[in-house]
Protein backbone atom coordinates (compact mmCIF):
# COMPACT_ATOMS: atom_id res chain seq x y z
CA UNK A 1 0.00 0.00 0.00
CA UNK A 2 1.47 3.16 -0.84
CA UNK A 3 -0.30 4.98 1.75
CA UNK A 4 -1.74 4.68 5.05
CA UNK A 5 -5.24 3.08 4.98
CA UNK A 6 -7.37 2.63 7.83
CA UNK A 7 -7.54 -1.37 9.01
CA UNK A 8 -11.11 -1.40 10.24
CA UNK A 9 -10.43 -5.32 12.16
CA UNK A 10 -8.79 -6.12 15.31
CA UNK A 11 -5.59 -6.33 16.04
CA UNK A 12 -3.50 -9.75 16.38
CA UNK A 13 -0.11 -11.28 17.67
CA UNK A 14 -1.18 -14.10 14.90
CA UNK A 15 1.96 -14.98 13.17
CA UNK A 16 1.17 -15.10 8.94
CA UNK A 17 -2.40 -12.79 9.93
CA UNK A 18 -3.36 -10.75 6.66
CA UNK A 19 -4.18 -7.67 8.72
CA UNK A 20 -1.96 -5.42 7.66
CA UNK A 21 -3.03 -6.36 3.40
CA UNK A 22 -7.11 -6.51 4.41
CA UNK A 23 -7.40 -3.04 2.42
CA UNK A 24 -5.81 -4.63 -0.80
CA UNK A 25 -7.57 -7.70 -0.35
CA UNK A 26 -11.20 -6.11 0.54
CA UNK A 27 -10.33 -4.22 -2.75
CA UNK A 28 -10.28 -7.89 -4.56
CA UNK A 29 -12.98 -9.45 -3.40
CA UNK A 30 -15.29 -6.43 -3.93
CA UNK A 31 -14.79 -7.42 -7.74
CA UNK A 32 -16.12 -10.44 -7.14
CA UNK A 33 -19.56 -11.43 -6.88
CA UNK A 34 -20.97 -13.83 -4.38
CA UNK A 35 -23.01 -14.06 -0.98
CA UNK A 36 -21.54 -16.56 1.35
CA UNK A 37 -17.69 -17.70 1.96
CA UNK A 38 -15.77 -19.91 3.60
CA UNK A 39 -12.60 -18.95 4.99
CA UNK A 40 -10.77 -22.49 5.27
CA UNK A 41 -7.70 -21.79 7.19
CA UNK A 42 -9.48 -19.64 9.39
CA UNK A 43 -6.12 -18.67 11.83
CA UNK A 44 -6.07 -14.76 13.32
CA UNK A 45 -9.44 -14.53 11.92
CA UNK A 46 -8.61 -11.17 10.10
CA UNK A 47 -10.47 -11.95 6.94
CA UNK A 48 -13.47 -13.85 7.68
CA UNK A 49 -13.59 -10.78 9.88
CA UNK A 50 -13.45 -8.18 6.89
CA UNK A 51 -15.85 -10.54 4.89
CA UNK A 52 -18.26 -10.23 7.49
CA UNK A 53 -17.88 -6.40 7.78
CA UNK A 54 -18.45 -6.63 3.89
CA UNK A 55 -21.75 -8.04 4.58
CA UNK A 56 -21.05 -11.46 3.51
CA UNK A 57 -22.71 -14.73 5.09
CA UNK A 58 -18.90 -16.08 6.45
CA UNK A 59 -18.30 -19.69 7.58
CA UNK A 60 -15.47 -19.72 9.02
CA UNK A 61 -13.10 -22.82 9.85
CA UNK A 62 -9.64 -24.00 11.75
CA UNK A 63 -8.54 -26.97 12.81
CA UNK A 64 -6.56 -25.52 15.67
CA UNK A 65 -9.12 -25.15 18.56
CA UNK A 66 -7.51 -21.81 19.86
CA UNK A 67 -8.30 -20.50 16.75
CA UNK A 68 -11.91 -22.06 16.58
CA UNK A 69 -12.22 -19.91 19.67
CA UNK A 70 -11.17 -16.66 18.11
CA UNK A 71 -13.52 -17.65 15.13
CA UNK A 72 -16.88 -18.15 17.37
CA UNK A 73 -15.73 -15.03 19.56
CA UNK A 74 -15.26 -12.38 16.43
CA UNK A 75 -17.09 -13.83 13.38
CA UNK A 76 -20.18 -15.95 14.93
CA UNK A 77 -20.59 -13.63 17.72
CA UNK A 78 -23.02 -10.76 17.01
CA UNK A 79 -23.46 -8.96 20.40
CA UNK A 80 -21.92 -10.76 23.06
CA UNK A 81 -19.47 -8.73 25.07
CA UNK A 82 -17.38 -9.18 28.42
CA UNK A 83 -18.69 -6.59 31.42
CA UNK A 84 -16.86 -5.32 34.42
CA UNK A 85 -18.03 -8.40 36.44
CA UNK A 86 -17.17 -10.83 34.08
CA UNK A 87 -13.84 -9.62 34.39
CA UNK A 88 -13.60 -9.62 37.93
CA UNK A 89 -14.67 -13.13 37.78
CA UNK A 90 -12.19 -14.04 35.37
CA UNK A 91 -8.94 -12.46 37.97
CA UNK A 92 -10.71 -13.57 41.18
CA UNK A 93 -7.70 -14.66 43.02
CA UNK A 94 -10.27 -16.56 45.65
CA UNK A 95 -10.47 -19.46 43.70
CA UNK A 96 -7.03 -19.85 43.19
CA UNK A 97 -7.26 -22.84 45.68
CA UNK A 98 -10.36 -24.50 43.12
CA UNK A 99 -7.84 -24.41 39.63
CA UNK A 100 -5.35 -26.97 39.15
CA UNK A 101 -1.76 -26.63 38.71
CA UNK A 102 -1.28 -27.92 35.54
CA UNK A 103 0.64 -24.96 34.01
CA UNK A 104 2.80 -24.09 37.17
CA UNK A 105 3.52 -27.79 37.60
CA UNK A 106 5.03 -28.71 33.87
CA UNK A 107 6.24 -25.52 32.95
CA UNK A 108 8.27 -24.00 34.92
CA UNK A 109 10.96 -21.59 33.67
CA UNK A 110 9.75 -22.29 30.41
CA UNK A 111 7.09 -19.70 29.15
CA UNK A 112 6.52 -17.42 31.60
CA UNK A 113 7.15 -16.61 35.46
CA UNK A 114 6.21 -18.91 38.36
CA UNK A 115 3.83 -16.27 39.23
CA UNK A 116 1.95 -15.92 35.96
CA UNK A 117 2.12 -19.62 35.21
CA UNK A 118 0.24 -19.83 38.81
CA UNK A 119 -2.14 -17.26 37.70
CA UNK A 120 -2.93 -18.93 34.01
CA UNK A 121 -4.22 -21.65 35.56
CA UNK A 122 -6.39 -19.56 37.80
CA UNK A 123 -7.78 -17.52 34.78
CA UNK A 124 -8.62 -21.11 33.13
CA UNK A 125 -10.75 -22.11 36.12
CA UNK A 126 -12.44 -19.02 36.37
CA UNK A 127 -13.51 -18.74 32.50
CA UNK A 128 -14.76 -21.89 32.80
CA UNK A 129 -17.06 -21.44 35.71
CA UNK A 130 -19.05 -18.34 34.03
CA UNK A 131 -20.90 -21.15 33.51
CA UNK A 132 -21.95 -20.34 36.90
CA UNK A 133 -23.36 -16.73 35.97
CA UNK A 134 -24.55 -17.92 32.02
CA UNK A 135 -25.78 -20.22 30.04
CA UNK A 136 -26.20 -20.83 26.27
CA UNK A 137 -25.32 -19.36 23.58
CA UNK A 138 -24.35 -16.18 25.99
CA UNK A 139 -22.01 -18.25 28.05
CA UNK A 140 -20.66 -20.27 24.73
CA UNK A 141 -19.73 -16.21 23.49
CA UNK A 142 -18.65 -14.97 26.67
CA UNK A 143 -16.56 -18.00 27.17
CA UNK A 144 -14.77 -18.01 23.40
CA UNK A 145 -14.11 -14.50 23.73
CA UNK A 146 -12.26 -14.43 27.41
CA UNK A 147 -10.01 -17.61 25.68
CA UNK A 148 -9.19 -15.35 22.57
CA UNK A 149 -8.46 -12.11 24.68
CA UNK A 150 -6.15 -14.47 26.71
CA UNK A 151 -4.48 -15.94 23.85
CA UNK A 152 -3.74 -12.13 22.64
CA UNK A 153 -2.25 -11.64 26.16
CA UNK A 154 -0.61 -14.85 26.11
CA UNK A 155 1.35 -14.04 22.99
CA UNK A 156 1.77 -10.39 23.77
CA UNK A 157 4.13 -11.67 27.12
CA UNK A 158 6.30 -13.65 24.98
CA UNK A 159 9.42 -13.44 22.57
CA UNK A 160 8.07 -13.70 19.14
CA UNK A 161 4.64 -14.06 20.20
CA UNK A 162 5.78 -17.72 19.80
CA UNK A 163 6.01 -20.92 21.97
CA UNK A 164 8.63 -22.54 19.64
CA UNK A 165 11.41 -22.72 22.08
CA UNK A 166 12.20 -22.58 25.70
CA UNK A 167 12.99 -19.03 25.76
CA UNK A 168 11.91 -16.97 28.31
CA UNK A 169 15.64 -16.30 29.58
CA UNK A 170 15.00 -13.30 26.27
CA UNK A 171 12.71 -11.73 28.70
CA UNK A 172 14.20 -12.03 32.48
CA UNK A 173 18.31 -11.54 31.53
CA UNK A 174 19.63 -7.81 32.30
CA UNK A 175 21.22 -7.15 28.74
CA UNK A 176 21.19 -4.66 26.31
CA UNK A 177 18.24 -5.96 23.73
CA UNK A 178 18.28 -5.23 19.65
CA UNK A 179 15.03 -6.63 19.53
CA UNK A 180 11.62 -7.29 21.62
CA UNK A 181 9.86 -5.02 23.95
CA UNK A 182 10.40 -5.69 27.70
CA UNK A 183 7.44 -3.58 28.81
CA UNK A 184 5.03 -5.52 26.95
CA UNK A 185 6.39 -8.65 28.21
CA UNK A 186 6.60 -7.44 31.97
CA UNK A 187 2.81 -5.66 31.65
CA UNK A 188 0.43 -8.05 33.82
CA UNK A 189 -1.89 -10.60 32.56
CA UNK A 190 -4.77 -8.70 33.73
CA UNK A 191 -3.40 -5.13 32.02
CA UNK A 192 -3.09 -6.78 28.54
CA UNK A 193 -6.80 -8.58 29.25
CA UNK A 194 -8.31 -5.40 29.85
CA UNK A 195 -6.58 -3.63 26.90
CA UNK A 196 -7.74 -6.05 24.70
CA UNK A 197 -11.14 -6.47 26.00
CA UNK A 198 -11.95 -2.68 25.34
CA UNK A 199 -10.17 -2.99 22.13
CA UNK A 200 -12.41 -6.06 21.13
CA UNK A 201 -15.50 -4.99 22.39
CA UNK A 202 -15.64 -2.09 19.39
CA UNK A 203 -15.44 -4.91 16.97
CA UNK A 204 -18.09 -7.52 18.02
CA UNK A 205 -21.21 -6.60 15.90
CA UNK A 206 -24.02 -8.06 13.90
CA UNK A 207 -23.76 -8.09 10.00
CA UNK A 208 -27.13 -9.67 10.33
CA UNK A 209 -26.41 -12.82 8.48
CA UNK A 210 -26.01 -16.26 10.37
CA UNK A 211 -22.49 -16.58 10.55
CA UNK A 212 -20.88 -19.55 12.12
CA UNK A 213 -17.33 -21.10 13.42
CA UNK A 214 -16.11 -24.85 12.87
CA UNK A 215 -13.80 -26.49 14.19
CA UNK A 216 -12.92 -29.20 11.06
CA UNK A 217 -9.91 -30.45 8.95
CA UNK A 218 -10.29 -28.60 4.95
CA UNK A 219 -11.14 -31.66 3.91
CA UNK A 220 -13.86 -32.63 5.94
CA UNK A 221 -15.65 -29.66 5.78
CA UNK A 222 -19.17 -29.60 3.80
CA UNK A 223 -21.65 -27.08 2.72
CA UNK A 224 -22.34 -24.85 -0.16
CA UNK A 225 -20.47 -21.38 -0.37
CA UNK A 226 -20.15 -18.74 -3.17
CA UNK A 227 -16.55 -18.16 -2.52
CA UNK A 228 -13.67 -20.36 -0.68
CA UNK A 229 -10.52 -18.30 0.30
CA UNK A 230 -7.75 -20.54 1.19
CA UNK A 231 -4.58 -19.49 3.05
CA UNK A 232 -3.09 -22.55 3.96
CA UNK A 233 0.12 -23.12 5.36
CA UNK A 234 3.27 -23.55 2.55
CA UNK A 235 6.70 -24.76 2.49
CA UNK A 236 9.15 -22.41 1.77
CA UNK A 237 12.53 -22.83 0.08
CA UNK A 238 14.76 -25.46 1.78
CA UNK A 239 11.68 -26.83 3.66
CA UNK A 240 9.98 -29.74 2.72
CA UNK A 241 6.97 -29.24 4.93
CA UNK A 242 4.52 -26.79 5.29
CA UNK A 243 4.89 -24.12 8.16
CA UNK A 244 3.80 -25.93 11.75
CA UNK A 245 1.19 -23.23 13.32
CA UNK A 246 0.41 -26.22 15.68
CA UNK A 247 4.15 -26.41 16.90
CA UNK A 248 4.25 -22.87 17.19
CA UNK A 249 0.59 -21.90 19.21
CA UNK A 250 0.79 -25.38 20.71
CA UNK A 251 0.86 -24.15 24.46
CA UNK A 252 -2.86 -22.03 23.58
CA UNK A 253 -4.11 -25.61 22.41
CA UNK A 254 -3.06 -26.98 25.57
CA UNK A 255 -5.34 -24.67 26.96
CA UNK A 256 -8.05 -25.65 25.26
CA UNK A 257 -7.28 -29.16 26.31
CA UNK A 258 -6.62 -28.25 29.85
CA UNK A 259 -7.84 -31.12 31.72
CA UNK A 260 -6.16 -33.80 28.90
CA UNK A 261 -2.85 -31.52 28.89
CA UNK A 262 -0.45 -32.98 30.58
CA UNK A 263 -1.34 -36.41 29.25
CA UNK A 264 -0.52 -35.29 26.00
CA UNK A 265 2.53 -33.09 26.21
CA UNK A 266 6.09 -33.91 24.75
CA UNK A 267 8.27 -34.74 27.70
CA UNK A 268 11.40 -35.48 25.14
CA UNK A 269 11.80 -31.87 24.44
CA UNK A 270 12.59 -28.98 26.35
CA UNK A 271 9.84 -26.47 25.58
CA UNK A 272 7.64 -29.54 26.13
CA UNK A 273 4.98 -28.74 23.14
CA UNK A 274 1.13 -30.09 23.21
CA UNK A 275 0.74 -33.27 21.15
CA UNK A 276 -2.01 -31.36 18.91
CA UNK A 277 -4.60 -33.14 16.09
CA UNK A 278 -2.55 -33.58 13.14
CA UNK A 279 -3.69 -31.71 9.99
CA UNK A 280 -4.37 -33.50 6.51
CA UNK A 281 -2.49 -30.98 5.01
CA UNK A 282 1.22 -32.26 4.93
CA UNK A 283 3.90 -32.34 3.09
CA UNK A 284 2.81 -33.33 -0.43
CA UNK A 285 0.92 -29.86 -1.10
CA UNK A 286 0.70 -30.65 -4.95
CA UNK A 287 -1.80 -33.16 -4.06
CA UNK A 288 -3.54 -31.56 -1.30
CA UNK A 289 -3.96 -28.51 -3.49
CA UNK A 290 -5.30 -30.56 -6.08
CA UNK A 291 -7.61 -31.77 -3.68
CA UNK A 292 -9.16 -28.83 -2.44
CA UNK A 293 -9.50 -27.12 -6.07
CA UNK A 294 -11.88 -30.11 -6.91
CA UNK A 295 -13.68 -30.26 -3.91
CA UNK A 296 -14.56 -26.46 -3.99
CA UNK A 297 -14.70 -26.59 -7.88
CA UNK A 298 -18.13 -25.25 -8.04
CA UNK A 299 -16.88 -21.98 -5.66
CA UNK A 300 -15.29 -19.06 -6.57
CA UNK A 301 -11.57 -20.25 -5.56
CA UNK A 302 -9.24 -17.48 -4.10
CA UNK A 303 -6.14 -18.28 -3.07
CA UNK A 304 -3.38 -15.96 -0.64
CA UNK A 305 -0.10 -17.67 -1.14
CA UNK A 306 3.74 -16.35 -1.21
CA UNK A 307 5.57 -15.89 -4.15
CA UNK A 308 8.84 -17.86 -2.23
CA UNK A 309 6.42 -20.79 -1.29
CA UNK A 310 6.68 -24.34 -2.58
CA UNK A 311 4.83 -25.46 -4.48
CA UNK A 312 5.54 -22.41 -6.92
CA UNK A 313 2.90 -20.07 -7.75
CA UNK A 314 2.88 -21.60 -11.67
CA UNK A 315 2.15 -25.08 -10.01
CA UNK A 316 -0.63 -23.56 -8.54
CA UNK A 317 -1.94 -21.95 -11.41
CA UNK A 318 -2.00 -24.93 -13.35
CA UNK A 319 -3.55 -26.89 -11.12
CA UNK A 320 -6.51 -24.70 -10.23
CA UNK A 321 -6.81 -24.36 -14.18
CA UNK A 322 -7.97 -28.14 -14.14
CA UNK A 323 -11.13 -26.69 -12.51
CA UNK A 324 -11.77 -23.21 -13.68
CA UNK A 325 -11.83 -21.26 -16.81
CA UNK A 326 -10.62 -17.89 -15.75
CA UNK A 327 -7.69 -18.03 -13.65
CA UNK A 328 -5.78 -14.17 -12.61
CA UNK A 329 -3.40 -13.72 -10.26
CA UNK A 330 -2.59 -10.35 -8.68
CA UNK A 331 0.63 -9.20 -6.26
CA UNK A 332 1.70 -7.05 -3.23
CA UNK A 333 4.88 -6.60 -1.34
CA UNK A 334 4.63 -7.62 1.93
CA UNK A 335 6.96 -8.44 4.92
CA UNK A 336 6.50 -10.34 8.54
CA UNK A 337 6.81 -7.94 11.03
CA UNK A 338 8.92 -9.54 13.56
CA UNK A 339 11.57 -10.50 10.38
CA UNK A 340 11.61 -7.90 7.78
CA UNK A 341 14.76 -9.13 6.55
CA UNK A 342 13.18 -12.56 5.63
CA UNK A 343 10.39 -10.40 3.40
CA UNK A 344 13.10 -8.98 1.21
CA UNK A 345 11.31 -9.72 -2.36
CA UNK A 346 8.55 -11.27 -0.69
CA UNK A 347 5.30 -10.87 -2.24
CA UNK A 348 1.84 -11.84 -1.18
CA UNK A 349 0.16 -13.37 -4.36
CA UNK A 350 -3.56 -14.00 -5.12
CA UNK A 351 -4.72 -16.30 -7.53
CA UNK A 352 -8.35 -16.14 -8.02
CA UNK A 353 -10.31 -19.14 -9.43
CA UNK A 354 -13.66 -18.45 -11.87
Amino acid sequence: MRRKEKINAPTTRYQGSKRRILPWLETIFSTLEFNTALDGFGGSGSVGYLLKSMGKEVTFNDLLKSNYQTGVALIENNNITLNESDINHIFNEQSSHNSNNTIATIYEDVYYLDKENRLLDNLIYNIETLSDMYSGAELKYKKALAYHILFQACLAKRPFNLFHRKNLNLRTKTVKRSFGNKKTWDKSFQEHFRNFNTEYAKFIKSNDKKNKAINQDIFSVTGKFDLVYLDPPYSRKHHNSPQNYAEMYHFLEGIMNYNNWEKNIDLTRVHKPFKCTKSNWNSDLTKNFDALFKKFSNSIIVVSYGNKGKPSIDTIVKLLKKYKKNVTTISHPYSYKLNRNNGIGYREVIIIGR
